[in-house]
């Protein structure tokens, strides 16, 4: 038998915990109709008898954070925490309950899986637990991320990460795919199928393309520069030397910051605008492939529809009709 065990700490995301249960609980009656009843069991462990989420709803716990390790669950899942600016992080990590899932995620077993949504990365990498591991998460909170944790690979235009034992997904609703991907490790992949297709899931294995390009704003003067500099010029060739030179640094130094910000290469960061600007023209207008690679600087519209598919996951023409 397998056995989950949900996280849960007060102020969470309503929609996140809901997820992650009515997600489980159809691939539970799944099994059950093949036969299979009682194969997972799903338990729902709080700091105290229950829990109270974001929107001041309360559940009752089936068991404490102590009470965990007796179950010796095959994974523990993380909802989102609900964190929404990044002045609040510091304190969220401060208060007793999150103190509390911080032992309790260091004490876990080596075979034990840990999954964790959303604006929760930032308590699993509280952990220490994420030194060197790719990771993704609620990409408006990604440069904060980075700077509070350098030595965690971050790639925030990922739907969903996994390294080693660690499971990690983007914001808000790519706790769906997280829900899939564990329902698929503990039930079965028909089962995860058949979930997707009764909830209507669709497969989004990127965040890149949902990015709103005023909201993606860095810490760092230059890099917000950059950005500027670039939107500014998406239609003219656009090399990281004449970047440089425009905001008066060195190409170094501009590559340290950029990369220290986002995580990616000076070169990957103006692509990166290009197909934000990209995406945001295709979904909203009706200009052609060829003309928004005209205006994003690829004169190739071949060339654009490739990196679309690559970083997106999708066609242009997908991207329009969604």
């Amino acid at each position: 038998m397998n056995t989950i065990v949900i996280l849960a700490l007060d102020g969470m995301m309503d929609s996140g915990l809901a997820i992650i249960l009515d997600t489980f609980r159809t691939a539970q009656a799944f099994q059950a109709r093949g036969g299979k009843a009682g194969v997972v069991k799903l338990r729902v462990a709080a700091y105290g008898k229950t829990v109270t989420t974001g929107g001041g709803m309360r559940l009752a716990a089936d068991l404490t954070f102590g009470q965990v390790a007796a179950q010796r669950p095959d994974w523990v899942v993380v909802p989102g925490l609900g964190l929404v600016s990044e002045e609040g992080i510091a304190g969220r990590l401060a208060q007793a309950d999150a103190k509390a899932a911080l032992a309790l995620l260091r004490s876990l077993p080596a075979s034990t899986q840990v999954a964790a949504a959303c604006s929760s990365v930032f308590l699993l990498a509280e952990t220490g637990l994420l030194a060197d591991r790719h990771v993704t998460m609620t990409w408006w909170l990604a440069h904060h991320f980075r700077a509070r944790y350098p030595e965690v690979r971050l790639d925030e235009t990922r739907m969903l990460v996994r390294d080693a034992r660690y499971l990690t997904c983007g914001s808000a609703f790519a706790q769906l795919d997280l829900a899939l991907a564990v329902t698929a490790e503990t039930m079965g992949q028909n089962v995860a199928h058949l979930c997707s297709r009764y909830l209507l899931i669709d497969q989004r294995p990127s965040q890149a393309r949902y990015m709103i390009q005023s909201h993606v704003r860095q810490s760092d003067p230059t890099v917000a520069a950059a950005e500027r500099w670039i939107d500014a010029r998406l239609d003219e060739p656009i090399s990281v030397s004449g970047l440089a030179a425009a905001l008066a640094v060195s190409p170094k130094t501009l590559a340290r910051r950029i990369e220290a910000a986002s995580g990616v290469s000076p070169v990957k960061f103006i692509q990166r605008r290009r197909l934000l600007k990209a995406s945001h023209l295709i979904e909203s207008t009706g200009l052609s492939i060829e003309a928004v690679a005209a205006k994003v600087g690829y004169q190739d519209a071949t060339a654009l529809r490739k990196l679309i598919k690559r970083e997106f996951g999708t066609t242009p023409v997908a991207l329009r009709h969604q």
